[in-house]
Formats: structure tokens, C-alpha cells, sequence
């Protein structure tokens, strides 16, 4: 008997407590488990009631907007279009560049320039096969006119 997960829908994963980011074909599913993106098969995970936050974790809403009633948790994050890796050592630009991609995960762009210069090439070939074992990245390129930037497609 197939489960039918939607977007939003809290789940259990081996990793943790998440939510089902997207619903894919194949009874995949991209999850956000701890602010990192990971794709489970359906069978991998089981639905569970939405988590009550602790009292130490709550937050009052944001009253910016006229009667927005918004908490700041439940926004989505916006995707900046693109990264300048450059100055950082290969460990902090990596983990940069893997930030940006969750966050343009979630806020479903489709594309992001990781910038990150043509001399000594050590960020750009990390950076390329890290991309490479990250299932929800669906192809890389570096751009024609700028050897110093890698354009990553969702």
C-alpha cells in the first residue's frame, strides 16, 4: 500500500525529525532534516504530528507588516542568485557554497552562480566534486565568458 507524503508534512527520517520539501517521481522525497536537504525513499520515512516547539524556542510574531501575524521561523529563506567564495579556505568555501544550495533548494531556484576565481583552481575542483555527490543538483557548468564561476542547476 503506497503513503502519499505532500509538501510541508512532518516526518521521521534515520536522521531525524523533518519536513517534506518536495514530492519527486519514484516515491522519492527531498526533506529538510537539521537545515540540510536530503532525498529518502518513501518507505525510509513515516508521518508524524507537527512538533510543538518548546517554550524556550518560541518566538512572538513579526510585526513589521500590518497584521502579518507571521513568525520569522516559517518564512522562506531568500535565495541570493549568487556566491563569492573568494578569500575562503576550500573547507569554509565549501561549506558556503553548500549553505547556498540548500537554501536555494528551499526557496526552489533553479540556478546558482558559485563565484570563485580562476587562480590555483583548488576551491573550483572541491567545489565541482562535491557538486557531483549532491543527488538534487541536476547538472554544473562553468560559464563561457567567466572561468571563475560555476553555475550550478537545480
Amino acid at each position: 500500500m503506497p503513503r502519499s507524503f505532500v509538501s510541508g508534512q512532518f516526518v521521521q527520517t534515520p536522521f531525524g525529525k523533518g519536513v517534506v520539501r518536495a514530492v519527486r517521481n519514484n516515491g522519492r522525497l527531498l526533506i529538510e532534516v537539521k537545515a540540510r536537504a536530503l532525498e529518502f525513499r518513501e518507505q525510509d520515512v513515516t508521518a508524524v504530528d507537527r512538533p510543538r516547539p518548546s517554550r524556550a524556542s518560541r518566538v512572538s510574531p513579526d510585526r513589521s507588516g500590518p497584521s502579518s501575524g507571521r513568525f520569522p521561523e516559517q518564512s522562506q529563506p531568500r535565495a541570493d542568485p549568487e556566491v563569492d567564495l573568494h578569500g575562503l579556505t576550500v573547507a569554509e568555501a565549501l561549506d558556503r557554497a553548500e549553505r547556498a544550495i540548500n537554501v536555494a533548494l528551499l526557496s526552489d531556484a533553479c540556478v546558482l552562480r558559485l563565484i570563485h576565481g580562476r587562480s590555483g583552481g583548488r576551491i573550483k575542483s572541491a567545489l565541482q566534486a562535491r557538486l557531483q555527490a549532491i543527488s538534487a543538483v541536476r547538472g554544473f557548468r562553468v560559464e563561457p565568458r567567466n572561468q571563475g564561476v560555476t553555475i550550478v542547476e537545480f
